[in-house]
Formats: structure tokens, C-alpha cells, sequence
């Protein structure tokens, strides 16, 4: 008889516990989960996808700590398949063990047809969905840090006190300002784990500082933050003071004629942007004439814009699993591999994205949309600083972020929304002063076409929305100076 503990039995105690520590799964214990519910149930090639994610969240309201946002989530997921045709799964955050039991058992009630089915080929030996027991390779990523561990549970407080410090010792105008703002950190585990040997398991960590500082009569606002996977790397007091400098050179905004006008968009701006262009990178779309890399009229399959310059020639686009400014898991959720991919070289579209399905179907290889992205200046490109980019700027308007961005055409990601916490006219290569904000209407993959100067990459940070909606994906982009970017109206607000 085992003497180890049932890991279902394993995980109320686990999810209790408030100390310092791993708190999501280790390796063995997804697997120990994983086998002792596999053992449950007899179906027919069947797996368990296993995510382990613990999220903890101080919300910041002037300066003072009004609300924690922690939570643990555990979901476990039951994708089958039966002559290829069905996929069955259940997911839950159940903690209770004999309810998760009951779960576990009567997974597979509830059937649900693969999208397009009818296209597959039962018997194919190249189907994914008949892969599950197929060995794979993963490449080695490095996402997990222990300092962002232990500052779950021992940073928080002293990071809130000292952002605070930073708030009331700030440059004698701060007592007209008032500071919100979060601290976010978080640890999360997957497991794709399948009878047979394929195993794909991740495990990564993140965190991000923000702060937002508005005058309290609401006409000026400043917002800075940072993001890492290495919470040793974050800076909470630069931060607030970054965010307090925008809002005091916020003071006092004068209105300007929109148009379209010289744009220097700091990372974060850029970053907002970029963010919406993941979905236009899928072959599928591009390949019905929906997307912005595929010629109109062209027959289908034959219209994609494969080897053509689409973007400017200083612009390079890639994504990397193991990229050290940000990284992400290498598969998909299903377990399929997924390694380094160049979008964009040179200008040069490289490569278009394709699920599993679609891959099979086209006879390609898997590739996982742009979703975390490094974006940066093609090598032997002129790189230039903000300060530099506003030095050869006769007219424009620096950009520190946006506001509600939407996207309201799918062709182009057509974008609307407004500038925010920073914005400022440049006249004769000098700040002139702060501006009302605009509103906009852009699209990125039209303003990577009117660039004028390219600066250093970095990953820019968004804010907590939510527990289900943080962390976003790593988004590593540089500042740019665009021309003829299209403010589009007035926003009187802050």
C-alpha cells in the first residue's frame, strides 16, 4: 500500500496555507494529481490538462493599502477524443475532495463535436488530436524566479509603505496629488499529462508595480509602472516618482487642432497597441482576404503576402519562449510543441500563425499566434532615445499612454481610443507644453509603415484588471517616432 497522501485529499490543505513558499504545484505533484485521476476513469485515450495558478494583489488608494485581490486557482481539464470526432472536457476549482472525486468520475457526460470535424480523418495517423501517447520536445525555458516567491508573501507590505514614502516626500507639489495604483505578483504551473510518456509542464512567475497620480482638482495625471518575472528587478519607488513627475508636467494643458501629426509614443503606447495585432497574424484570416497580410482579389491560398516587405525595414518582430524579458510557456494548450518564431525580419513578413487543426489541414507547421512579443530595431537599424526623437521633432506630440482602446476593424485592427496621463506638444525639438488629451483612430500595422525613428525595447506593463485578466502575455517593444499619426479629436478627459 502507497504511503503517500491522496493528492486529492492534498489540495484544501495545500490551498490554505498563508506562508512563505512554493504554493502551486511542483512537477510531481501535477503528476501525482494527473495519475491519481487518470486512475478514475477508463475512457479511451484519455488525459488531464492540470493549471495551477496563485495570484496575490494590493490595490493602492492614496497611497494607503484599501484592498487585497488573492486568489488560488486550480483547474483541471479532460480532453478526449473518440474516432476523433469528440472532445470531452470539465474544468473546476473544486477543493473538496470527495466533490472533486465526483467530478473526475463523471467527466466524459457531457460530449462535445471538435470544431470541423467533419474534415478529419478518423485513422490519420497525423491528427493531434491522436497524438496524445507521441513523445514530443520541449525547449528548456527559464520563467520561474524565487524572488518573486518570496516577495508574495514578505514584499507586499514594505512595498506599499515605502510607495507611499515615495508619495508624501515627493517634490513639494505632491500634497496636491493622489496616488492609486497595484502590486501584483504571481506564480502559475500547466501540465499536459497523457497515458504513454508525453508530458508538457511549465512553470513561470511574474509581477508588476504601477501607479497612477492624478491632481486632485482633475486636470492633471501621470501613470508609470514596471513588469518582470524577477521581482528583484522592480523599482516601486521610481515608479511613483515617474508617475508624480507626468502629472505635475501635466499641469495646466492647453488644446490643440487634432489631425494627423508627428507621434513619438512611449513603450507602454506602443506596447497598447501591439497588443491587438495577435489575432491578423493567423494564416486562416489572412488566407480568406480578412486579414492585413494577404492581397485582395488573389485566389485563396495564393493572396498571402509570405517574403513581402509589410512593415518599415527598421522593424523586427519575434517571438521566444525563452526570452529573457519575458518568455512564455513553449506549447500549446494542448501540448503541442512551439518554439522561437520570426514574424517580421527586416520589414519582411516571415512567417503567419496556424493551430493544430489548421496546421494539419494545410500541411504546415503549428504555430502559436504573436501573442507575447518582442518588437525591436532590425540589427545594423539606428536606434534613437525619447530625448533624441524629440531633438529632431520640429511639430508633434509625445504620447505616454492610451486609454480604452477598441478595436473596431478586424481587417486593419483599426483602433479608437484616447491618449491619457501624458500628453505634450513638441515645437523646435523641445517640449512645449502639455496638452488636452485626444482621441484616436490607428492602426499598428499601418503605423509600422510611417516610422521615423526606432528606440530600445523593453516590456511595458498594463495594470491589474482582474485576477482572470492578469498577467497579460510579455509585450517587449521599443518607443517610436511616427509620422502622420491620426489624433482624430478632442478627450477633455483626464
Amino acid at each position: 500500500m502507497s504511503t503517500h497522501a491522496d493528492p486529492l485529499s492534498c489540495l484544501a490543505r495545500r490551498a490554505s496555507v498563508d506562508a512563505p513558499g512554493r504554493r502551486v504545484f511542483t512537477r510531481d505533484e501535477a503528476i501525482a494529481l494527473a495519475e491519481r485521476a487518470l486512475s478514475m476513469s477508463a475512457m479511451q485515450k484519455f488525459g488531464i490538462a492540470i493549471s495551477h495558478r496563485v495570484t496575490a494583489v494590493t490595490k493602492i488608494v492614496g497611497g494607503r493599502r484599501i484592498q487585497c485581490v488573492d486568489s488560488d486557482q486550480l483547474n483541471l481539464g479532460f480532453p478526449s477524443e473518440i474516432g476523433s470526432k469528440i472532445q470531452i472536457s470539465v474544468e473546476t476549482n473544486v477543493r473538496d475532495a470527495e466533490m472533486l472525486r465526483q467530478v473526475i468520475r463523471t467527466a466524459g457526460l457531457h460530449k462535445t463535436p471538435l470544431p470541423n470535424a467533419e474534415d478529419q480523418k478518423p485513422d490519420d495517423p497525423d491528427d493531434p488530436y491522436h497524438s496524445f501517447d507521441r513523445p514530443q520536445h520541449y525547449l528548456p525555458v527559464t520563467l520561474w524566479h524565487d524572488s518573486t516567491i518570496e516577495a508574495m508573501s514578505t514584499a507586499r507590505g514594505e512595498t506599499i509603505a515605502n510607495m507611499a514614502d515615495t508619495m508624501r516626500n515627493g517634490d513639494g507639489r505632491d500634497r496636491q496629488l493622489t496616488m492609486a495604483g497595484s502590486v501584483a505578483v504571481t506564480s502559475n504551473v500547466y501540465l499536459m499529462y497523457f497515458p504513454g510518456g508525453r508530458i508538457a509542464w511549465g512553470e513561470a512567475t511574474d509581477s508588476e508595480v504601477t501607479a497612477s497620480v492624478r491632481a486632485r482638482d482633475g486636470r492633471a495625471s501621470g501613470w508609470s509602472g514596471q513588469t518582470n518575472r524577477d521581482w528583484s528587478q522592480i523599482q516601486p519607488e521610481r515608479v511613483v516618482q515617474e508617475a508624480i513627475d507626468m502629472a505635475n508636467r501635466s499641469r495646466g494643458p492647453v488644446r490643440m487642432e487634432p489631425g494627423r501629426h508627428t507621434a513619438i509614443l512611449s513603450p507602454v503606447a506602443v506596447g497598447q497597441l501591439v497588443r491587438h495585432m495577435s489575432s491578423n497574424f493567423a494564416a486562416v484570416r489572412n488566407r480568406a482576404g480578412g486579414g492585413p497580410f494577404s492581397h485582395v482579389g488573389a485566389p485563396n491560398g495564393r493572396n498571402l503576402r509570405l517574403g513581402e516587405r509589410v512593415f518599415d525595414e527598421r522593424i523586427t518582430m519575434f517571438t521566444d519562449p525563452n526570452d529573457p524579458l519575458g518568455g512564455d510557456f513553449p506549447f500549446f494548450t494542448d501540448g503541442t510543441p512551439s518554439g522561437r518564431q520570426s514574424w517580421i525580419e527586416g520589414g519582411v513578413l516571415q512567417a503567419l500563425s496556424y493551430d493544430p487543426y489548421d496546421a494539419l489541414k494545410y500541411g504546415k507547421t503549428a504555430i502559436r499566434d504573436p501573442e507575447s512579443v518582442h518588437v525591436m530595431a532590425a540589427p545594423g537599424a539606428k536606434t534613437a532615445t525619447v530625448a533624441e526623437m524629440i531633438a529632431n521633432c520640429e511639430r508633434g506630440f509625445y504620447v505616454n499612454r492610451f486609454s480604452n482602446l477598441i478595436e473596431v476593424d478586424q481587417n486593419s485592427t483599426g483602433l479608437i481610443g484616447s491618449t491619457r496621463d501624458g500628453c505634450f506638444y513638441i515645437k523646435d525639438g523641445k517640449i512645449n507644453s502639455p496638452v488636452v488629451n485626444f482621441r484616436i483612430f490607428e492602426s499598428p500595422f499601418l503605423m509600422f509603415n510611417r516610422i521615423m525613428a526606432v528606440g530600445t525595447s523593453e516590456r511595458v506593463a498594463f495594470g491589474f484588471g482582474d485576477v482572470h485578466g492578469w498577467p497579460l502575455r510579455p509585450i517587449i517593444v521599443p518607443p517610436l517616432m511616427v509620422r502622420d499619426f491620426n489624433f482624430s479629436g478632442m478627450s477633455d478627459a483626464v
